[in-house]
């Protein structure tokens, strides 16, 4: 598990964790692994609707930081 935080356009921090499986998916590259909106758990309280979407939004900034290696 990887504890993280992310910063949305509002500017509010959210703090979440990626939970793959297997575990040790999370260091793997992402040619052999690809990252799923299930893998993202948000850990900062939030609605439903703010989850759905904050997962999303994470999802995007990690594939976007992964293709600018």
């Amino acid at each position: 598990m990887s504890e993280d935080f992310y910063v949305d356009i509002d500017g509010d921090k959210w703090q979440y964790e990626l939970v793959t499986n297997p575990p040790e998916a999370i260091y793997w590259k992402p040619s052999s692994y690809k990252l799923k909106l299930k893998d993202i758990k948000i850990i900062t309280k939030c609605s439903p609707e703010e989850r759905k979407r904050l997962k999303g939004e994470i999802l995007k900034d990690i594939e976007r930081s992964e293709n600018d290696d």
